[in-house]
């Protein structure tokens, strides 16, 4: 009788050595390509977070700057507490223009600067225009 190496059948069921690392090569990529999507979007979103409290802080301080005017200080700076620790603001105000117009007899613009500082003392600037008139200066009054 003559003896044949044994060659597996056509029936034989399993995976070669082979084609298991080839898998695992390509689920370990797919692992990879996943994970560095996902801290891609971990610090997209903190870097987003970060902008959005900076101009909430800065539109606040405008809001500071606003009812400071109308008081008629025409500077102020300050922080923001222990929930932003690092932060400060400050405000710079200054007339401008002229009232000659009969209309505007009674309001006073102001040139307003604000300045919002980082905790790494890198600071962003605003500037907008504000008045005064006796309308503002009822609310100031009538405000308890």
């Amino acid at each position: 009788m003559k003896q044949t190496p044994f060659l597996p059948s056509r029936g034989a069921a399993g995976f070669t050595l082979v084609e298991v690392l080839v898998a695992l090569a390509v689920l370990g990529g797919a692992l990879f390509v996943l994970i560095n999507a996902h801290y891609t979007a971990l610090h997209l979103h903190l870097m987003t977070q970060e902008s959005v409290d900076e101009r909430m802080l800065l539109e606040s301080t405008v809001a500071r700057a606003e009812m400071g005017v109308c008081q008629d200080e025409l500077s102020g700076s300050g922080d923001f507490g222990p929930r932003y620790p690092g932060f400060s603001w400050s405000y710079e105000a200054a007339p401008t223009g002229d009232t000659e117009h009969p209309l505007l007899a009674d309001t006073r613009f102001f040139r307003v600067t604000v300045t919002l500082t980082r905790p790494d003392a890198e600071a962003k600037t605003l500037e907008f225009l504000t008045f005064v008139n006796e309308e503002t200066k009822s609310v100031r009054v009538g405000a308890p």
